[in-house]
């Protein structure tokens, strides 16, 4: 039978509370030596008697901490695990005296030392930590002040949350801290934070030293504010011919898809608004399997989707799935000068509004936390098991989360958000992050070449290409691709090289891409090809001989003109000649909003319009006609 060497020994440090750090250090054979500040197990070690060696500390306010026993020794054997345990007691010197190690003003997420910027007129809470020298049965208040500068804004008294004062800073539990909800009217660029314990003089509490109760002694504590801007969402449900179901979103639950991401990021406001509903033609549907191509599909016409109709809102499709547990949603990831708009989610509630907070983080320029085995992971994330290592708090409910909880950019459960994931956000959404800086929404509408298509384990597609009114967007470097559009004759019109844009939550390599490309009426006219070239590959489109009305003549074959009724179920039905127009894209007429890329000669759509707006693309130009819909 074939055993392990390797042996474990589990040290726990009490009595130094979350915050402080203990000076423990760990002998044994063959010279090891390692240094512990907090508890832990270590692992891996050399069976054979190992020595634990404790040093006091000096801790909360001042307080000397006496280690005990000061030496031990544990012995530990192969395949086990041996036990020791460290104890701080305080060393009060004298009669008790109270002060306040720290505050913090929390959103969502934060650091003892309050290192998270704060969301301005976001909610918050503030955590403010009293210690005592020696064990008590005090139970004093604290007065809580909060300034503009100089000038006074609100102050507030936050009664004992228990029986006595804590001898040691203890983040775990919300009865150890004074605690205020603080409104976000005041949380404002200039905040500046002051607290005192037992603050009528002399006090309520006798104490050793009086002149200690103010935190920070210096004045009052100074606090990083940011401006946000409103989240905008345009929720889009989706229709999947393939197997006739739409996404469950509506004006009435776009709350709860939010709620999570309202609670968990740093914003402040948001707007949702619902999209007509969106029918995919894509002969493929939405399915559980890592190589599904609807997917990648479906995020591409979402983002064609969005460019076409001008908008710099956040489109966000909505689908219903067939499953209960699986792929949930997929995101274009935001680079540092690229910022995306684009993302689907499957339609189960409660658990979309998790999925939901997921993609917007990549759309903000999140990767993944190393949590339940995703693909891109963020090499720059702190902590290896995908834990946020922060203390947590939802603010609306006021409830905790422990360090242990995972990263709401990983894969595993009991999900919050680490003060990394957070500030990463926040520096994308406030000035000067992309999402501010860019130029995409600055520039003037125009008419422009839609261009557009995806990259799939190396096999390259172009989808067919449409003359639209819209602003430019293009891309902010070159990359390993390119995109070029010729006349008849080979001449050049534009070329456009470019990095494809990184799907999250799928592997394979699946990327996509979408441009507008500043184009005039003149030198649209002009297009024969379209050629996507990158990686030693190519694939070239060419636009089909035909009128927008019909097809040329084939013998034995009869032309399919453009037909647009009424369905009997109150829908609209559209046929085209697929071999002239490979797509269409369907508008409403009325609203200009897009509701279907349209493939293969048909497609029913929901709704009573009285016209609609068809746009034929040859493959890679195109013409518009308004057609009546016939009764």
């Amino acid at each position: 039978m074939y055993a392990s060497g390797a042996a474990n020994l589990a040290l726990t440090i009490n009595g130094l509370g979350t915050k402080a750090s203990a000076a423990v250090t760990v002998t044994g054979p063959g010279g090891y030596s390692q240094p512990v500040t907090a508890t832990t197990t270590l692992t891996g070690l050399t069976p054979g008697t190992y020595a634990v060696t404790a040093q006091d500390v000096t801790a909360s306010c001042g307080t000397l901490y006496t280690a005990g026993p000061a030496t031990q020794s544990a012995t530990v054997a192969t395949g086990s695990t041996a036990n020791a345990t460290v104890t701080y007691t305080p060393q009060s010197g004298g009669s008790l005296n109270l002060c306040i190690d720290g505050l913090y003003l929390t959103q969502s997420a934060q650091t003892y030392t309050g290192g998270v910027p704060l969301v301005q007129n976001r909610d918050g809470y503030l955590r403010v930590f009293v210690v005592a020298n020696q064990a008590n049965v005090a139970v004093p208040a604290v007065q809580v002040r909060l300034y503009n500068g100089a000038v006074p804004l609100w102050q507030a008294t936050i009664p004992a949350p228990g029986a006595s004062v804590p001898t040691s800073v203890d983040e775990s539990s919300l009865s150890k801290s004074w605690n205020v909800a603080i409104p976000g009217t005041y949380i404002q660029q200039g905040l500046r934070i002051e607290a005192e314990v037992d603050p009528t003089a002399p006090g309520i509490v006798p104490e050793s030293n009086e002149a200690d109760n103010v935190f920070p002694a210096a004045g009052p504590l100074a606090t990083n504010v940011r401006v946000v801007p409103a989240l905008n969402v345009t929720f889009v449900p989706i229709i999947q011919r393939g197997n006739g179901s739409q996404g469950n979103v509506s004006s009435a639950n776009t709350g709860a898809f939010l709620d999570l991401t309202n609670r968990m990021h740093p914003l402040n406001t948001y707007s949702a608004v619902v999209h007509a509903p969106y029918t995919t033609t894509t002969s493929d549907t939405l399915q559980d399997n890592n190589g599904n191509m609807a997917w990648v599909t479906i995020l591409g016409e979402i983002d064609a989707l969005r460019i076409a109709e001008i908008s710099s809102r956040y489109y966000y499709g909505v689908a219903k799935v067939s499953y209960p547990s699986g792929v949930a949603g997929v995101a274009y990831v935001s680079g540092s000068s690229n910022p995306e708009r684009a993302a689907i989610g499957w339609d189960n509630l409660p658990t979309g509004s998790a999925v939901g907070a997921h993609e917007l983080g990549h759309n903000w320029g999140r990767n993944h936390a190393p949590c339940g085995g995703p693909l891109g992971i963020d090499a720059l994330y702190p902590k290896s098991d995908g834990s946020t290592g922060v203390y947590g708090l939802d603010v609306a409910t006021a409830t905790l989360k422990p360090p242990t909880s995972t990263d709401i950019m990983g894969y595993c459960n009991l999900k919050w958000i680490s003060d990394y994931t957070y500030k990463g956000i926040l520096d994308y959404l406030s000035p000067p992050g992309p999402l501010v800086t860019s130029s995409a929404t600055s520039q003037a509408i125009q008419p422009c070449l839609l261009i557009w298509g995806h990259i799939l384990d190396g096999e390259m597609v172009v989808e067919p290409a449409f003359q639209v009114n819209t602003r430019p967007s293009l891309p902010e470097r070159a990359g390993p691709y390119s995109v070029s559009a010729g006349r008849e004759d080979g001449t050049i019109l534009f070329n456009v090289s470019f990095a494809p844009k990184e799907i999250a939550d799928l592997p394979g390599g699946q990327k996509s891409f979408a441009f507008a490309v500043p184009l005039s009426d003149a030198r649209a006219r002009q297009l024969a090809t379209l050629r996507l070239s990158g990686r030693g590959r190519e694939m070239v489109r060419r636009a089909q001989p035909a009128a927008v009305t019909g097809v040329q003549p084939t013998p034995g074959v009869k032309p399919l003109l453009t037909e647009v009724r009424r369905s009997p179920g109150g829908g609209v039905g559209v046929r085209w000649d697929a071999r002239a127009h490979p797509m269409v894209m369907v508008r409403d007429a009325e609203t200009g909003e897009v509701l279907s890329f349209a493939r293969g000669g048909s497609v029913e759509l929901p709704g009573s319009r009285r016209e609609l707006d068809l746009v034929f693309s040859d493959g890679v130009k195109s013409s518009l006609k308004r057609v009546p819909v016939t009764p």
